[in-house]
């Protein structure tokens, strides 16, 4: 059995609210503990493919909860990801081959 990930946010404000759940203590912020919450259940691998690299998100509450996923999950930022020497390579190559495509005349 896959299960996919649940995203739980403040109905009111679309405000992930994952993470932010468990006891705690000292400055707290206001709205971290709504009177009303929403979740969203996601397939199995959607966070794979979809929003891997997304740092901070929310859920824009004006969309209908009939609408999919992807129509209602806003990013807000990135992870500002370093490419892996692999990847650096396989851009090299990539150029290389497109340089060599332009020479030829367009074999690629």
């Amino acid at each position: 059995m896959e299960i996919g990930k649940r995203i739980i946010y403040d109905a009111e404000t679309g405000k992930i609210l994952n993470g932010a759940l468990n006891e705690m203590e000292g400055d707290l912020q206001n709205g971290l503990r709504p009177e009303v919450i929403d979740f969203i259940d996601l397939p199995f691998g959607y966070n794979e493919n979809n929003f891997r690299d997304a740092d901070l998100y929310h859920i824009d509450v004006s969309n209908p909860k009939t609408d999919p996923p992807v129509k209602r999950i806003v990013i807000d930022s990135y992870i500002n990801r370093q490419p892996t020497e692999a990847e650096r390579i396989k851009d090299l190559e990539d150029q290389l081959l497109m340089q060599e495509n332009e020479k030829v005349g367009g074999i690629l």
